[in-house]
């Protein structure tokens, strides 16, 4: 027993002294590691198994406009919103193929992504207490799901009233939300004000092909 713990002792020691070594030479190197390690603590934070229901979630993070990664009861859910698709804001298949159709820069069609993505930002931070509506489960393991903000606003209409997002029409989706959709492209609201042709591409022309 006393052998274990003096083994013990030493190896602490060894630990101490490098870790103050390696900061020495190599300055912020404590930072890194320790983020390294929360990194990995929460990339192995257990995924949540929810069925269709109602939930009260905590923001965890904003992914875009239309992807939000809360906690329930401690575990993580990311969700895919239902009835809305905004423009990415990441390179990918979506994005390279959108800036195709609507013939605009992949630069361009990222400007809209990102300040979707800053819209949904302003509705959502991290640790806010909201609700969620689960309807089931898509690709990549996503919930489909509706999110209301701290005020009790609907989030799924309101980045379409707001002008930020199209409506997926690959789903079944309420038609009132063509209501919503048309009186922001008049009022020219959200992304309609500096991108018309390219929202009016994403939300009307693009679907039609």
């Amino acid at each position: 027993m006393k052998k274990k713990s003096g083994i013990s002792l030493i190896l602490a020691i060894i630990i101490l002294v490098g870790g103050y070594i390696l900061e020495s030479k190599f300055p912020g190197a404590a930072k890194l590691l320790k983020s390294i390690t929360t990194s990995e603590k929460s990339t192995n934070q257990k995924t949540a198994k929810l069925t269709p229901g109602e939930y009260t979630a905590e923001v965890k993070k904003v992914s875009d406009g239309d992807t939000i990664v809360v906690n329930v009861n401690g575990e993580k859910a990311k969700l895919r919103l239902l009835w809305i698709d905004t423009p990415e804001k990441s390179e990918g298949y979506k994005l390279l193929n959108d800036a195709d159709k609507c013939g605009v820069s992949k630069r361009k069609m990222r400007e809209l992504g990102q300040k979707a993505t800053a819209y949904a930002k302003r509705n959502f931070h991290a640790k806010d207490k909201v609700k969620i509506k689960i309807e089931g489960q898509g690709d990549f393991k996503r919930y489909l799901a509706l999110i209301w903000n701290k005020k009790g606003e609907l989030y799924n209409e309101e980045v379409i009233k707001d002008g930020y997002a199209c409506i997926y029409t690959k789903k079944k989706y309420p038609k009132y939300l063509e209501n919503l959709l048309a009186e922001a492209k008049k009022k020219r609201k959200g992304l309609w004000k500096d991108y018309y042709k390219i929202m009016n591409c994403l939300c009307y022309e693009n679907r039609k092909k």
